[in-house]
């Protein structure tokens, strides 16, 4: 009875395969209808959006879905808060916080051409410059370096026609080779150099430019003063870096190194002086340019033994 059945089978088979094949699959059946989306919940208990995930309610101008199967999250608005170009009103004359580039109580527009402001509810809006330029706004495109006789690097910035160290000599070794006296006052601050470069006397102060720079003449601090305003107050607020509270908008970047008399230090924090190459007329006076946070001007170095900043001027 096995063997019949057996044999019966093994006919069907071969009746099955000399006929085509099986049969072609029938289709898919369709995807079922996704769940509606959820209301939000209430401050205790989250809603559900119908795919797992849920809202928290933050107040009454938005509020954060959270989606725990992916780890995702975006922020929700009421239809009347949408945030606006500068940032998120929060009802009030006010903001909630400030759009990237906006900054302040009032999400004031940063005015940053080449670098990052300092942006958000709680940014001042200072711009960090990029690479190569420099001033308030980061406008002032500074052309490259100087190099000093050792091989240190100093920023240079172009100002009216003429290109200007953007910061303070910092050498010890003159253009011969020989060393020159980098008076620092590190009682007062310990990396004076660092921030604030070297003091010289009038006689290193006239060795230390490297070749194809030199040191100022009276007429061309003139100039300088001349490019940064029509008085007193705007040529010093120009001329001073943004850490000595003015506008450094030319990138010259002065800073407040104070001088040496030939046996104390004064005035660090309170006013700079920069020896120029150029005798009073009559005296062996050098002239000097003087800033404080009220004026830059000319001066006169009425002792031998003083020592002030040095700023070289491109040949």
């Amino acid at each position: 009875m096995k063997k019949c059945n057996l044999l019966v089978s093994a006919m069907l088979t071969l009746a099955l395969t000399a006929c085509g094949g099986a049969g072609e699959q029938g289709p898919e059946g369709k995807q079922g209808p996704q769940g509606l989306k959820g209301d939000a919940g209430s401050d205790g208990q989250p809603g559900s959006d119908g795919e797992g995930c849920y809202v928290v309610k933050k107040d009454a101008d938005h509020g954060i879905v959270i989606c725990p199967a992916d780890g995702s999250s975006y922020v929700i608005y009421s239809p009347e808060n949408l945030p606006k170009a500068n940032g998120l009103p929060n009802g009030n004359g006010g903001y909630l916080f400030c759009n990237a580039g906006y900054f302040g109580a009032e999400c004031e527009a940063c005015a940053c051409e080449h670098g990052t402001c300092n942006d958000g509810l709680n940014g001042n809006g200072e711009c960090s410059c990029a690479k190569g330029y420099t001033g308030k706004d980061c406008s002032v495109l500074a052309l490259g370096y100087m190099a000093d006789t050792t091989g240190k690097a100093y920023k240079t910035v172009v100002i009216g026609t003429k290109e200007w160290m953007a910061e303070n000599m910092a050498t010890d070794s003159a253009t011969d080779g020989s060393s020159v006296t980098c008076y620092a006052n590190t009682d007062a601050d310990p990396d004076f150099v660092e921030h604030y470069g070297c003091l010289y006397n009038f006689e290193e102060a006239q060795k230390v430019c490297p070749a194809g720079w030199h040191l100022p003449i009276s007429t061309e601090f003139s100039e300088l003063r001349n490019a940064a305003g029509d008085n007193n107050q705007s040529k010093s607020d120009n001329l001073r870096s943004k850490s000595w509270n003015g506008n450094d908008s030319l990138g010259f970047n002065a800073l407040p190194a104070g001088l040496f008399n030939g046996n104390t230090y004064s005035d660090q924090y309170v006013e700079t002086r920069f020896w120029s190459a150029t005798k009073q007329s009559g005296s062996d006076k050098p002239l000097l340019m003087r800033i404080t946070e009220s004026s830059a001007s000319d001066a006169i170095d009425n002792l031998n033994s003083s020592a002030y900043s040095v700023r070289c001027i491109k040949d």
